[in-house]
């Protein structure tokens, strides 16, 4: 649980600091002045002005910083916020309005400096995914499975649905030849939402082919995945705990699961569907122990677990490549154009009624989770976990939706053509409606979360 939440806050705290500092820094450089900047929302636990150093709680609302920030840490870890002198934000301040503008207030710049301001987070968000992106094929370079064979297709899935088979070797998507696991993986997920794939496959030494709906393409990334897995795999016994099934039936750690009844183990995926269907039921388990075979009976628990922990490494045949400076960038910029791109093609297929929002849209449960198991996986995933929700903070900052970046965007654009600023009063309407929507959508998505995660 704690290492969750750690997980969460640093993504969660270094994402925001990033898209805050965007903003905080073309404010200054364009000689607005920003009386705060938070890490976080609602109540100031701790931070630093130059009059007061650093303090805990609030700080006195009559105090007089003189243009200068006061930075601090917020008792909300949902967000951050600078709030510039003469803008109307969540914070729904007029109080400055009632005054002539003056030359170092938001409302007094150009419209092209309030531009840059609003949308620095944003790039700032982008800058880091695609440089994230570029450094780890420049630092790890890019290992692929060299395998298009399926070793196991998990029930019901959309692999399964579309007619694939445990040992089918997938030849071409679309009449591309395919060479990788990843390179098929990325040959069906990522070419747009309308019509179908067709695979050529080999099966039992014959030619067939396959068919995937591109709708039901997206409906499944955002449920989890296609549901198959290459060959190549070999699970290891991480941990076994001594007084539950497993252990009770003399199974150590470090033991190779081989067979479940006489079904051979092919993947990590396979070994926990089989044993969660086996519930409250005994298998016959062959493991490899040192060169060795050991086997007993094991009964399932009712929980649909036997006590163990799986590691899995890919053991097949691999393609790796090592990259230059350049083409490490280009590599980031093309991962962060088919990340946005497919981020963008999920809300609309949420707004047209194709995916459920509730598998499309993670809110802060998911995001935590998520955080928490990329973590464990080791830095390169919990970096390209972090690259993703900074894309998505990218886009979602972007909707021109009052109260985000990119509805004040809409109002500076709609100012520009008008010639004039809207009246107060207007402005203030739409930072309302639009902070009620955010909070309403908001709560959706948490609700569902909690609905989801209980299982009620």
């Amino acid at each position: 649980m704690i290492e969750t939440i750690l997980s969460f806050v640093v993504v969660i705290g270094v994402l925001v600091f990033i898209h805050e500092l965007g903003h905080f820094l073309t404010a200054k450089w364009t000689g607005m002045r920003a009386d705060v900047f938070a890490i976080g929302m609602g109540p100031r636990l701790f931070g630093w002005n130059w009059k007061k150093g650093f303090s805990f709680g609030a700080i006195p609302a009559d105090l007089d910083l003189e243009g200068r920030t006061d930075y601090r840490l917020c008792a909300l870890p949902i967000g951050g916020y600078v709030k510039i002198v003469g803008m109307i934000d969540e914070s729904f301040d007029t109080d400055h309005l009632e005054t002539a503008p003056q030359p170092y207030e938001f409302r007094s710049k150009k419209n092209w400096q309030k531009a840059l301001v609003l949308s620095a987070g944003v790039i700032m968000n982008s800058i880091f995914a695609i440089l994230v992106l570029a450094a780890l094929p420049y630092v790890n370079g890019h290992e692929e499975h060299r395998t298009t064979t399926i070793a196991y297709v998990e029930p019901n899935s959309l692999a399964s649905m579309s007619g694939l088979r445990a040992g089918d070797r997938i030849l071409r998507v679309d009449g591309r030849e395919i060479e990788t696991w990843e390179d098929m993986a990325d040959a069906i997920a990522l070419r747009g939402t309308s019509g179908t794939r067709m695979l050529d496959v080999e099966r039992n030494g014959l030619l067939t082919k396959a068919e995937i709906r591109s709708d039901e393409v997206l409906k499944a990334l955002s449920n989890g995945g296609l549901g198959m897995e290459p060959m190549g795999w070999r699970v290891t016994f991480q941990s076994v705990v001594t007084l539950a099934a497993a252990g009770k039936a003399g199974f150590l750690t470090g033991d190779q699961p081989k067979l479940i009844d006489s079904t051979p183990v092919v993947s990590p995926t396979q070994f926990r569907t089989t044993i969660r269907a086996h519930a409250n039921k005994t298998i016959f388990l062959t493991v490899n122990r040192d060169g060795k075979t050991f086997a007993n009976t094991v009964t399932v628990g009712s929980d649909s677990t036997i006590g163990v922990m799986l590691d899995a490494v890919y053991v097949g045949d691999k393609k790796y490549e090592s990259f230059g400076l350049g083409e490490s960038l280009l590599l980031g910029v093309n991962d962060f154009g088919n990340t946005f791109g497919m981020i963008g093609v999920t809300i609309s297929s949420v707004i047209r009624g194709k995916v459920a929002a509730g598998k499309a849209f993670g809110g802060p449960i998911t995001i935590a989770q998520q955080a928490s198991r990329s973590a464990k996986l080791g830095v390169e995933p919990f970096l390209r976990f972090m690259a993703l929700i900074s894309i998505s903070l990218a886009f979602m900052n972007l909707l021109p939706i009052p109260g985000l970046d990119g509805g004040h965007l809409v109002i500076v654009l709609v100012e520009s053509v008008l010639r004039r600023e809207l009246a107060t009063s207007t402005k203030m309407r739409i930072q309302q409606v639009g902070v009620g929507l955010l909070l309403l959508l908001m709560g959706l998505i948490i609700f569902l979360e909690v609905k989801k995660n209980l299982g009620f």
